[in-house]
This record gives C-alpha cells, sequence and structure tokens, in this order.
C-alpha cells in the first residue's frame, strides 16, 4: 500500500512540475501576493480575480521553484 501512495505521489508531483495548472499572470488581478523561500530559492506570486461580492473567479500563479512548490502550488490553483 505504502509503494502504491508514493508512486501516486511521485507522478502527481512530476505531472504538476511538468504541466503547471493556471500557470500564467492574471492581468488587472484583484489580488496578489508573493512568497519568496531565501533558503532554497524559490519565488512564486499568487493571483486572484473576485467578482462583485468577494467570491474567486480566477486564480493563478507564476514564478520559479523546486519541482514540490511548483506543483503545490498547480495543485492548490486547481482546488481553489
Amino acid at each position: 500500500m505504502m509503494d502504491e501512495l508514493r508512486d501516486l505521489y511521485q507522478t502527481t508531483i512530476l505531472d504538476h512540475n511538468k504541466k503547471p495548472r493556471n500557470f500564467r499572470v492574471i492581468e488587472n488581478a484583484d489580488r496578489q501576493a508573493e512568497g519568496h523561500n531565501p533558503l532554497c530559492g524559490d519565488r512564486l506570486t499568487v493571483y486572484l480575480s473576485l467578482d462583485e461580492e468577494g467570491r474567486v473567479t480566477d486564480v493563478a500563479f507564476q514564478g520559479n521553484g523546486c519541482a514540490i512548490s511548483t506543483a503545490s502550488a498547480s495543485l492548490m490553483t486547481e482546488l481553489v
């Protein structure tokens, strides 16, 4: 069971790192947040567009980072 979970985890990380979802800049985003990890050099910016009631209508990210940080941001944008 653990080998299957590890394989699934690795497959997911590799897929989202090679083909990150929502990897782009949202022009005129309503919100944006920048993150930088000085220990490893990861640097990402997350963008949000909101409707009049404050609900998220679009989410994206862009930046440079390791496979895990890129995959994490990609997965996060899919869930949001």
